[in-house]
């Protein structure tokens, strides 16, 4: 199943990678980025009807992209069984142990170390701000 992935993986990649570079080599209306990449090459290369031989490569390279994009999806969704979905588990689930119970003569907040100086706090001092009487008032 693992071999079968990694095809799918490199034929859905090649794909994609030629159909990126058979709709830049088409023919546009003003021969935008096609001319750039050489679209002149390609209708020397296939000759006058090359149109149809690149459009008709773009519809089957399409398809492979959309078969193996379609067969990845169903791949990857299903539900591997791994070898520790085999091992049978503890019969008592560690969620179902008791938990100790809290001694209440301990405090539950951790104190600092004897050894530790004290915190000094300076006060801080607040100007008195006036507000200003309307005439409303």
């Amino acid at each position: 199943m693992l071999v079968l992935k990694a095809l799918l993986i490199v034929v859905l990649v090649l794909s994609c990678l030629l159909l990126i570079g058979l709709v830049l080599m088409q023919k546009s209306k003003s021969e935008g980025l096609g001319l750039a990449f050489g679209s002149g090459a390609g209708e020397s290369l296939f000759g006058a009807r090359a149109g149809n031989v690149l459009s008709k490569a773009t519809v089957i390279l399409g398809i492979v992209f959309m078969g193996c994009s379609l067969a990845l999806g169903v791949l990857f969704a299903q539900k591997d069984v791994t070898l520790m979905d085999q091992v049978q588990s503890d019969p008592v689930a560690p969620a179902a142990q008791e938990a100790p119970l809290l001694d209440m003569g301990t405090p539950a907040v951790e104190t600092l170390p004897a050894e530790a100086p004290p915190i000094q706090v300076a006060p801080v001092e607040v100007p008195a701000v006036e507000t200003p009487i309307s005439a409303a008032e």
